[in-house]
């Protein structure tokens, strides 16, 4: 991407719901079968089989000026034909590389079409009678196929061949480089949670021929439906040739229109549709986890479980506090808040809730001598050697000190009980747990080592209990550094693999990488020189704890007149607890309540009659967490509903403190890269400070024929370097 001439850009926006990788990845299993003047590859890439060659068919060649005598040699044929079988109902095969789940089918079969045929996969066939359309769709789920073979059994003209123009791998309209004019991206992410994210874009395509006039009753965008899927790739030209695809989004239609030559829809992200209300508030007195109040929102928004991922570190945040009535997004935005998170909707369409900030650290071994402590490895500091008995691992140079038998011991790292043999192996490899307080990802390490150093040490990566990667690294000096990505973690097993012939193993200091690895520099990725704007600058952060007193008064809180059996849900301004409900004239039960609502159930009325809702309520009183940044500037208040305890507002005190001690934004035109997104970190080249490092919050990426793109990011500052 820093190359002075970029390969070509490609974009590719599906909207319906289309396995993409089975649209690309497909083949036609015995091209044998096919014409010579067949095309096998543009049926898949929303090529249009408009003029036809004749050919001997049934009531196929038409005279009117709309055909074309048909070339004998292959390389004379110039008219895309899609795949055309050799034989009069021939069938088709498509084969895949792996087995895909395809949710729909889309088939365009041309002016002569099968009326009756089947559709054969491994999963199982469906049979399709008394087709009468050029156009074949069907919302059938396909589990596992690894292979699609269409079968006709008769066709609308008789004795006539399959056609098969175009196929989609779902049901939806492909849009790539030869139709797309331009599209624009826009993201939005709030690195405190202050709003809510978004994610916007804008496609505008061809419409050639009218094709996508919403009078056409043939045209394809008859079929569109807002909240269909609209899936954005990006495709990026590498040096030898081959293309790489980035995921760009995957989003939520919201509308379109067309004119005479142009056709433009928007899509924006899955929190525009959770506008309904949470109200099942409740409070918790021996608490609930942000993981699963999460969870039941979600649950509430009837969001399906394979749509979200939530941050495993959030199941140790706890809050007492009922969550106030406010739409589903909202409440995510205040869990994230509340957990020190951000809240996103990620390329692939997942709703994310994610740790933002830096995590605490702690290391420990089952293999440690009694002298040492490997927690020390992580303060930085230099460290003491003792002279030991190992091969060649004692100095006269004045460097070293005994080892005492007990008693104090000096801050040497740590040193493993295991001794390596004379070839440098172990009986069990000494091993250091590295444990981040949330996942994890670091572009890199550096380790420092005294006495001798081993010979070689295995990172093995674990997120979730899961092993993402092996990574073995050769050590030949005392300090290694090790340009590594990688993947996120939330374990980091060090084994150290192979020692120094009968010595252990002393690692002194242990230095996490950088969180990013990405830089903004002029000339390479900056168009134009960055904007720097000067923000308010903020003296302190007041963090406010919301703390529920139960009152022991019983109020009336509700009261109606019912007439009719069935259920009745009412709901309170404050919140309230033991709730209950009388009525003369019927049966009333409280099937569900919460801080603000009650679910009541009647049953049995003869008639009009009035209901009295009765409980008491919680008194509400505040308190305040200060948090230090500057000497000068205003003081900022932060009012999050679920904050009670103390300990959980210094937390987020000082994660806040973190961004507002930053008191300047840039504003940056660059080049455009597809894999920046929102809350990415990066560096910006700048001439006085060194290593500077910017976080995104606005990204807007642009594409018409080539990238181009807009930051707004605010500048990373350590608090206890401000």
């Amino acid at each position: 991407m820093k190359d002075s001439f970029r390969g070509r850009t490609f974009v590719s926006a599906t909207v319906g719901v289309v396995n993409q990788e089975a649209q690309k990845s497909a083949e036609v299993a015995q091209s044998e079968k096919c014409t010579y003047f067949s095309d096998l590859r543009k049926p898949f890439e929303n090529y249009t089989a408009i003029e036809c060659y004749a050919t001997c068919e049934q009531d196929y060649a038409a005279v009117d000026g709309t055909m074309f005598f048909l070339p004998r040699q292959r390389r004379n044929v110039v008219l895309n034909q899609g795949i055309v079988t050799e034989e009069l109902l021939g069938s088709i095969e498509l084969c895949f590389p792996k087995a895909f789940d395809i949710r729909g089918l889309t088939l365009e079969f041309g002016a002569t079409y099968p009326v009756d045929f089947s559709v054969v996969t491994d999963s199982g066939t469906v049979t399709v009678t008394g087709n009468s359309s050029e156009r074949y769709i069907t919302d059938e789920i396909f589990t596992g196929v690894t292979y699609l073979r269409i079968v006709p059994e008769s066709m609308s003209n008789g004795q006539g061949r399959l056609h098969l123009h175009g196929i989609i791998m779902g049901t939806g309209i492909y849009f790539d480089n030869k139709r797309l004019k331009s599209l624009v991206k826009h993201e939005y992410i709030s690195p405190i949670m202050a709003e809510l994210p978004a994610i916007d874009v804008t496609v505008t395509v061809e419409n050639k021929n009218r094709e996508f006039d919403i009078e056409n009753v043939e045209s394809a965008v008859n079929f569109l439906e807002i909240g269909q899927s609209v899936s954005i790739r990006y495709g990026l030209e590498l040096e030898d040739g081959t293309t790489e695809w980035l995921p760009g989004g995957n989003l939520v239609l919201r509308e379109w229109s067309a004119d005479d030559e142009v056709m433009t829809f928007t899509a924006s992200d899955r929190f525009d549709d959770m506008n309904g209300i949470y109200q099942k508030g409740r409070f918790y007195s021996n608490g609930i986890s942000l993981y699963d109040l999460a969870l039941d929102v979600l649950a509430d928004a009837e969001i399906d479980s394979r749509g979200y991922w939530i941050d495993p570190y959030l199941k140790g945040v706890l809050v007492n506090n009922p969550m106030p009535v406010v739409t589903h997004k909202e409440a995510l935005q205040l869990i994230a808040n509340a957990g020190r998170c951000v809240l996103y909707q990620d390329s692939e369409g997942i709703i994310t809730i994610k740790s933002s900030f830096v995590p605490e650290v702690n290391v420990n071994s089952a293999d440690v001598a009694y002298y040492s402590r490997v927690e020390d490895i992580l303060d930085g500091s230099k460290k003491a050697e003792y002279a030991v008995t190992g091969q060649n691992a004692s100095t006269v140079d004045g460097m070293q000190v005994f080892l005492p038998r007990e008693g104090e011991f000096m801050n040497v790292g740590y040193v493993s009980e295991s001794l390596a043999d004379s070839e440098g192996n172990f009986a069990t490899a000494p091993f250091i747990t590295m444990l981040p307080e949330t996942a994890y990802k670091c572009f890199g390490l550096t380790l420092e080592f005294g006495g001798n150093q081993p010979k070689e040490v295995c990172f093995m990566a674990y997120l979730s209990g899961e092993l993402k990667e092996e990574y073995l690294v050769q050590i030949s000096d005392k300090t290694v550094v090790i340009s590594h990505e990688f993947p996120e973690f939330d374990c980091l097993l060090m084994k150290f693999t192979k020692g120094s012939p009968n010595n252990r193993v002393n690692l002194q200091n242990l230095f996490l990488g950088e969180r990013t690895d990405y830089t903004l520099t002029y000339g390479a990725e900056l168009t134009k020189t960055p904007k720097g704007i000067q923000l308010s600058k903020v003296k302190e952060i007041q963090v406010i704890r919301n703390l529920y007193t139960p009152e022991a008064n019983v109020k009336e809180l509700a009261k109606e007149i019912i007439s009719k059996d069935g259920t009745y849900v009412f709901t309170f301004g404050s919140p309230v607890y033991n709730l209950s409900c009388n009525a003369a004239g019927a049966e009333v039960t409280i099937i569900e309540q919460g801080c603000y609502y009650a679910a009541i159930e009647v049953s049995g009325s003869m008639g009009a009659f009035e209901l009295v809702v009765s409980g008491k309520e919680y008194a509400v009183s505040q308190a305040r967490v200060s948090y230090g940044i500057g000497d000068a500037g205003q003081i900022k208040e932060w009012n999050n509903p679920l904050i009670s305890d103390s300990d959980h507002a210094v937390d987020v005190a000082e994660w806040l403190g973190m961004y507002f001690a930053s008191d300047r934004e840039y504003e940056l035109q660059y080049r455009g890269e597809p894999r920046l997104a929102g809350n990415d970190l990066a560096y910006l080249e700048n001439r006085y400070v060194t290593d500077m490092v910017i976080q995104i919050y606005e990204h807007m990426l642009n594409f018409n024929g080539a990238l181009s793109g807009t930051i707004k990011a605010r500048r990373v500052v350590d608090v206890a370097n401000t």
